[in-house]
C-alpha cells in the first residue's frame, strides 16, 4: 500500500507528539523569515543602492499583542534575524548602543501608533549621522494552520531617508514557517529504523570526490525532514566520513545559521553565484576547515513512503479493548516500512552546480509470529464470552423444546 509521507508522520507512527498549536518557537521562525524577506526586497531595489547604513528602529505589535504570543519580543527577534542575513547592506541596531539611539527612540515614542508617525514633522532626525535611512514596522497579524503545519505573520514595513524625511520604500512582508515534522526521537520504532536505514544508504553512496569539501547541511524537506536531517548527520559520523567531509549543521544552529541556510537555499534555487563580499561571509563560517574553494550545500527530500500493512492489529483484527477487543496485547502482523530520499550536493563556488546526487532507500521489516496459544487466547474477550453464552443458552432452549415435542 502506498502512503504519503504525511500519513506516515501523522497517522501510522503512533508515537508522534506533534504540537498542533503554533507556539512561540513557530512564530519566532515566521518573524525571522519576514526579516529575511525584508532584506531580500531591500537588496533587490535599485533605488536603494546608494544607502550604506540602515538603522532598524523597532517592530511594533498591534493592539491585542498577546495574540502574537511573543508580545514585546517581536522586535528583538526581528532585529536578530535582520543582522544575520548575508547581504551587502549594513544594518545598525540597538545592540550597538550608539548614543544617537536616544533621539530616535524619543521621536518614535511620541507617535501614538504606527500610522500616526510623520517623518516630515521631525527635523531633528535629519541631523542623524547614525544611518542613511530608518527602517521600522508594525506586525499586522499572525495566523496558524489548524493542524499546526504552517505559521504566518504579516508585517508592514517603511524605510525613511534621514536627509529628506521622505519614505523611500514600504510594503507588507509575509513571513512563514512550515513544520518539517517530528524529531527523530519522536518517531516510533518502525519509522525511526526505516529512516536510519535510508540515512545509512545515503552515506554509503556519497561519492569520493566530496572529500575535502566543507558541506553546509540544510534542513531536509518533507513532513519527516527534521528526523531525516538529524539521522543523516548521525550516520555520517558513525561511518567516519565526517573526517573527510566537514559538515556544518545549520538546522540545529542559532539564528545566524538559520538565516545562512535560508540564504543558501534561495541562491541555489535561483542558480546564481555569490559576489565577492557575500562569498567571504560564507567562507568565514568554514574558515580553516576545508580545502580552498571547496564549499557545497547539501539538500534533501524524503519523497515517498510505503507501509505494509497499513495498521498493526491483534490476531482478531480488533484494537485492544477489554470490552470489544482481545485480552491479549496488540500483535503487529509482518510490517514493512520503506523510505525513499533524494539528496543533492551543490558547489557554492560554481553557481551551485550539482556535483553529486544520491538516491537513498531504507527498509525496516519486523516479523512477530502468532503461535496457536496466542490465537486461542485472543478470542477470550467479553464480547466473545457473551456471544458464546447466548449460543449455549439458545442450544439448551432448543434442545429442551425438542424434548417436549417428542
Amino acid at each position: 500500500m502506498k502512503c504519503t509521507l504525511k500519513t506516515l508522520a501523522l497517522s501510522l507512527l503512533t508515537a508522534l507528539s506533534l504540537n498542533v498549536s503554533a507556539g512561540e518557537t513557530e512564530l519566532s521562525y515566521a518573524i525571522e523569515d519576514a526579516a529575511f524577506q525584508t532584506v531580500t526586497r531591500l537588496s533587490a531595489d535599485q533605488r536603494l543602492k546608494e544607502l550604506k547604513n540602515i538603522a532598524f528602529v523597532r517592530l511594533s505589535a498591534p493592539n491585542g499583542a498577546a495574540a502574537l504570543k511573543l508580545e514585546s519580543n517581536v522586535s528583538q527577534v526581528y532585529e536578530s534575524a535582520l543582522v544575520s542575513v548575508p547581504c551587502d547592506l549594513r544594518f545598525v541596531v540597538h545592540s550597538s548602543h550608539d548614543p544617537e539611539w536616544t533621539l530616535i527612540d524619543e521621536v518614535f515614542d511620541q507617535a501614538a501608533d504606527f500610522d500616526s508617525y510623520n517623518p516630515a514633522t521631525n527635523p531633528k532626525l535629519k541631523q542623524l549621522k547614525l544611518a542613511d535611512a530608518l527602517l521600522y514596522g508594525q506586525a499586522v497579524d499572525a495566523k496558524e494552520a489548524k493542524d499546526g503545519s504552517r505559521t504566518t505573520i504579516r508585517i508592514s514595513m517603511r524605510l525613511i531617508k534621514v536627509a529628506t524625511a521622505e519614505m523611500l520604500w514600504g510594503g507588507v512582508i509575509e513571513g512563514s514557517y512550515d513544520d518539517v515534522g517530528p524529531d527523530n526521537e519522536q518517531l516510533n520504532l518502525f519509522g525511526r529504523k526505516a529512516i536510519e536505514a535510508a540515512a545509512r544508504d545515503a552515506v554509503a553512496k556519497l561519492p569520493a570526490n566530496l572529500d575535502g569539501y566543507g558541506v553546509f547541511l540544510l534542513p531536509f524537506d518533507g513532513p519527516a525532514g527534521r528526523a531525516m536531517t538529524q539521522t543523516f548527520l548521525n550516520e555520517l559520523v558513525a561511518a567516519g566520513r565526517h573526517e573527510k567531509i566537514r559538515v556544518y549543521d545549520l538546522p540545529n544552529g542559532g539564528v545566524a545559521d538559520r538565516m545562512l541556510a535560508r540564504f543558501l537555499r534561495e541562491r541555489a534555487g535561483a542558480e546564481t553565484g555569490l559576489n565577492e563580499s557575500l562569498l567571504k561571509k560564507v567562507e568565514a563560517k568554514a574558515v580553516g576547515k576545508t580545502a580552498e574553494g571547496k564549499m557545497a550545500i547539501l539538500t534533501g527530500m524524503v519523497t515517498s513512503v510505503r507501509v505494509f500493512p497499513e495498521t498493526a492489529v491483534d490476531p482478531t483484527g480488533q484494537p485492544v479493548n477489554r470490552l470489544t477487543g482481545s485480552f491479549t496485547a496488540a500483535r503487529p502482523n509482518a510490517t514493512r516500512f520503506e523510505v525513499v530520499a533524494d539528496l543533492k550536493i551543490r558547489d557554492i563556488n560554481d553557481k551551485f552546480r550539482v556535483v553529486a546526487a544520491v538516491g537513498a532507500h531504507g527498509t525496516y521489516e519486523r516479523e512477530i509470529g502468532n503461535d496457536i496459544s496466542d490465537q486461542l487466547r485472543s478470542f477470550v474477550t467479553v464480547r466473545n464470552c457473551v456471544v458464546a453464552l447466548l449460543i449455549v443458552l439458545l442450544v439448551w432452549f432448543v434442545s429442551r423444546f425438542m424434548l417436549r415435542v417428542r
